[in-house]
């Protein structure tokens, strides 16, 4: 019996030594005001539209808060206006991985799958001949999609 009880106390003894170490201070850590900085540095380079340091920044922010949503949207808008429409789409799901019903980062991931449609389409009407259906088709896609692009997604008035 005696023995069951040592055992007990140790096991709590550990469980709460586990728990203490998940407690955090009310004061901000060294790392908390530097990614307070990084956050700053990172805003006021993206509004100057500075990409590489904007870039840089938001990278460093996706690694050092990982569940954070903003970080990952604006190098998801870092990218898209940098023509690097991949990265922008990686990014984006980055961002849907942790707020999956936000609708400015759909918004935008939706914007960016239609350029790159219009890309592909461009890519294939330089692939084919010009009395070929399908380089009418890739023309009518481009022309299409550029158009829904170009009016901001305003809704029609209602009749």
């Amino acid at each position: 019996m005696r023995t069951n009880i040592v055992f007990l106390v140790i096991i709590l003894l550990h469980l709460a030594g586990c728990n203490l170490q998940n407690v955090k201070s009310d004061k901000p850590s060294p790392s908390d005001s530097n990614i307070a900085e990084l956050q700053e540095k990172a805003r006021v380079a993206y509004q100057n539209e500075d990409w590489e340091t904007s870039e840089a920044a938001y990278k460093d922010l996706t690694l050092k808060t990982p569940y954070e949503v903003e970080p990952w949207f604006r190098l998801g808008n870092i990218y898209a206006q940098t023509n690097r429409l991949d990265g922008a789409v990686e990014a984006y799901h980055g961002a849907l991985v942790i707020e999956p019903e936000n609708t400015k980062v759909l918004h935008n991931l939706g914007v960016t799958q239609l350029r790159m449609a219009a890309k592909t389409f461009l890519e294939m009407r330089q692939h084919t001949e010009e009395n070929d259906p399908m380089r009418s088709r890739a023309n009518h896609a481009v022309y299409s999609i550029t158009n829904l692009v170009n009016t901001n997604f305003q809704p029609e008035a209602e009749p």
